[in-house]
């Protein structure tokens, strides 16, 4: 694809000033056409080349020259830094890395933090400790184990099945928690009391047993009791 140079115009002198060569090459760079192009990279080395050879006798003055070549790597700089940094941002938003990071400390502690974030109209903290809260409670209760690197998405299903009322709870629980934390985006007052209010009720529901397999019975085996 052509570049339009708009750096070396008819009636330009063919040896500029220092200033001059600048001008000229920022006047490019910002161009309207750079902005929805997918190659800059070829196109800020064809607007090298063209600034080294701008002049028939041998290009832009010496002191021209580390300039023009400056400028030009200054913004490829600038672009590969946003690709890299924009990369990373997806990679850290993504898999394993949205870990539900509950601390080691009771259920109680983060359940008192999460009210008192309440409290002080911190929504966003509130959401966080609550689940928290929620997960913690069931490795207390030995519904859960204490596997580290769960998603809050994981804990909500595995609790799920203790608490099968509360399927769709637990579910918007674990969306709101990853919206906080993850999606970098900020807690409604209604998510902060649905999570609390969730983190309630299972702490006073009795969870039930996943249902035996079917089979012959044995004699003497009782059914077995569900946990507290």
């Amino acid at each position: 694809m052509a570049l339009h140079l708009a750096v070396t115009p008819a009636d330009a002198p063919l040896d500029p000033s220092n200033e001059q060569a600048r001008r000229w090459l920022e006047e490019e760079l910002t161009a309207s056409r750079y902005h929805a192009q997918p190659s800059i990279l070829e196109r800020l080395n064809e607007l090298l080349d063209r600034l080294l050879n701008a002049r028939p006798e041998g290009g832009l003055p010496g002191v021209a020259v580390p300039i023009a070549v400056g400028l030009v790597v200054a913004v490829l700089a600038l672009v590969l830094w946003r690709v890299l940094r924009r990369d990373v941002g997806r990679s850290a938003d993504g898999g394993s890395s949205r870990a539900l990071d509950v601390p080691d400390v009771p259920a109680a502690t983060l359940r008192a933090a999460a009210r008192a974030a309440l409290e002080r109209g911190d929504l966003d903290a509130a959401v966080l400790d609550g689940v928290r809260a929620i997960a913690r409670a069931g490795v207390e209760r030995v519904l859960l184990d204490d596997a580290p690197g769960r998603t809050a998405h994981e804990v909500a299903q595995l609790l799920a099945s203790s608490f099968p009322g509360e399927h769709a709870a637990l579910a918007g629980a674990a969306d709101a928690f990853d919206a906080v934390r993850y999606g970098h985006r900020s807690a409604t007052l209604e998510q902060a009391r649905d999570v609390l209010d969730l983190d309630t009720r299972l702490a006073a529901a009795r969870p039930e047993r996943p249902a035996a397999p079917t089979g012959p019975s044995t004699p003497g085996a009782t059914a077995p009791e569900p946990v507290r």
